[in-house]
């Protein structure tokens, strides 16, 4: 078992794809997410690397994909804040200041690839998309359009009636 703040570190690299990025959205010195990102690596065998200018793991944990599972049913608990992808987003007035509870933001050159696979591993817990741009339903994905914003989140389908997400939808809808 990881901290917080190890696994954070990391998956925050890969998420946000900036160490700066990681610092400034979970409030600790770009330092201590560099140091905390290769405790957690090592923690787990494996290494944080920089392919294509993409920070990614350079092999799979199952490990780390059980312990991500503990670190979002924690979020979902309350006992801490929920992540939200804002894909393009992340400028609105709608998401500034962040919903109570959230974290928002995105990678600089995000794509929805990147936003759906952050979800898939559950570093994020929520993309949000421009109408156009939502991604199809799944086995594992549920979409749901919000249509007064012209815009649609995406979630794990197992998290379809959370109640942190259901608020955030409620919000988005009465924005």
């Amino acid at each position: 078992m990881v901290s917080l703040d190890l696994l954070s570190s990391f998956d925050g690299m890969i998420w946000l794809q900036s160490g700066k990025k990681v610092g400034a959205l979970f409030e600790q010195h770009q330092t201590t997410i560099s140091r905390n990102q290769k405790k957690c690596a090592q923690a787990f065998g494996i290494k944080l690397q920089k392919i294509s200018s993409n920070w990614q793991p350079q092999s799979d944990s199952p490990l780390l994909q059980l312990e991500r599972v503990v670190h979002q049913v924690a979020r979902l608990q309350g006992k801490s804040r929920l992540r939200l992808d804002a894909n393009r987003w992340l400028d609105s007035g709608l998401l500034n200041p962040a919903p109570a509870g959230w974290l928002v933001s995105s990678a600089k050159n995000g794509t929805t690839s990147h936003s759906l696979e952050c979800l898939q591993q559950r570093i994020v817990d929520v993309c949000l998309y421009p109408f156009a741009d939502i991604p199809e339903e799944s086995q594992c994905l549920k979409k749901i359009i919000i249509t007064s914003r012209k815009m649609g989140i995406v979630i794990l389908q197992e998290h379809a009636n959370q109640e942190r997400i259901l608020d955030l939808i409620n919000m988005l809808e009465q924005a």
